[in-house]
């Protein structure tokens, strides 16, 4: 990955010449942009990359008036702040903007990922016999090829979610009259991991639908709308029964030529066993992350954020070095899509998905 430093513009005219708006662009690109919330009007990559809003934010990281941007050299329109401003990104404190986004420099991320696979290291031996049974339950299934996409997608990036929820250490992120773009914790840090995945999840009444993901893949759903129409198909008849979805999906293993599903389905009580052990596992993880660490002392270069803020940012990172430290360790291994994307198939794609039923 690469490594670069933020550059901070300088008022003083005649040193702002040394730094182009090309150079600055290519600081920027290398930051990585995560974001954990719901979102109604506009995700709020979609607002940053239009124009040159993404610029004008790290513009603000230190807080800028409208005339220090402009002798700064950067174009912009009132609509445009005014956008930044609506949508939660910036702020106005007196005559400065400020983002509210947290912008985490090479120095500081590199010093957050210290402790966290630090903390990663300390929780892995907290649940390894248990992940060994969830991967003994799972092979009996038959769904062996899935253990990456249930452990981190349904187990570390959902149940341990669900219980920070419950517990009130994060906040529910429904979008409101107030915030009505987006509501959640969204951050920017450099470098890019090499290597980082999620979960896209589709909510119905009784069931959800989710997606593990990385950028490293080639191989993606083609459309979220149809698969919400193949869970409301299945919702309502037991099977997908529209044929247009079958021919959509089963060339990628998420159902036969019958419209019946291949992928797993797990139902959230303790009824069913891969629950079972999988909410066990999440209680060891959600207890450290509740009283093994001192949010006080953690990303104190960043100032305003909520305990809650810390612990999204944080808990991002552990979980990615969980899974890293397991595959050092050979506990696990990343399903082809992810590992090897050029020797992907569609059929691939079938062991990235799984379906909840509430």
């Amino acid at each position: 990955m690469k490594k670069t430093t933020l550059i901070t513009f300088l008022i003083v005219l005649s040193q702002l010449s040394v730094f182009s708006q090309a150079t600055f662009k290519e600081t920027i690109k290398n930051y990585e942009d995560i974001c954990f919330c719901n979102y109604e009007l506009a995700h709020p990559v979609e607002i940053l990359y239009l124009d040159n809003n993404l610029e004008l934010l790290f513009a603000m990281k230190e807080g800028k008036t409208i005339n220090q941007l402009k002798k700064s050299g950067f174009k912009f329109t009132k609509s445009q702040i005014n956008l930044l401003k609506y949508s939660k990104l910036i702020e106005k404190k007196d005559s400065l903007y400020q983002s509210i986004v947290p912008i985490l420099s090479e120095d500081e991320t590199q010093k957050l990922r210290e402790e966290t696979m630090v903390m990663s290291k300390e929780i892995l031996p907290l649940l390894q016999d248990d992940y060994t049974k969830l991967c003994q339950l799972l092979k009996s299934k038959d769904l062996e090829n899935n253990i990456f996409a249930i452990f981190f997608a349904y187990l570390l990036d959902g149940l341990v979610w669900d219980l920070l929820k419950e517990q009130n250490l994060i906040h529910d992120h429904v979008t409101t009259k107030d915030k009505p773009f987006w509501n959640g914790t969204f951050w920017l840090m450099e470098p890019k991991r090499s290597f980082s995945c999620g979960t896209n999840s589709i909510e119905t009444d009784k069931y959800s639908i989710n997606v593990n993901w990385s950028h490293n893949s080639k191989i993606k759903v083609s459309s979220y709308k149809k698969l919400k129409q193949l869970v409301n198909d299945y919702s309502e008849n037991g099977k997908v029964t529209r044929i247009d979805i079958i021919s959509e999906f089963k060339k990628y293993g998420i159902c036969d030529k019958n419209g019946i599903l291949l992928i797993p389905i797990i139902e959230n009580n303790k009824t069913d066993d891969i629950y079972a052990q999988s909410v066990f596992i999440a209680e060891k993880v959600f207890n450290y992350l509740k009283n093994h660490i001192n949010y006080s002392s953690i990303l104190t270069e960043t100032p305003g954020l909520t305990q809650g803020q810390k612990i999204t940012i944080l808990y991002h990172e552990i979980m990615w070095d969980i899974l890293d430290t397991m595959e050092e360790k050979g506990l696990i291994q990343k399903p082809v899509a992810f590992k090897d994307p050029e020797k992907a198939k569609d059929m691939d794609l079938s062991h990235l998905i799984f379906i909840i039923k509430k």
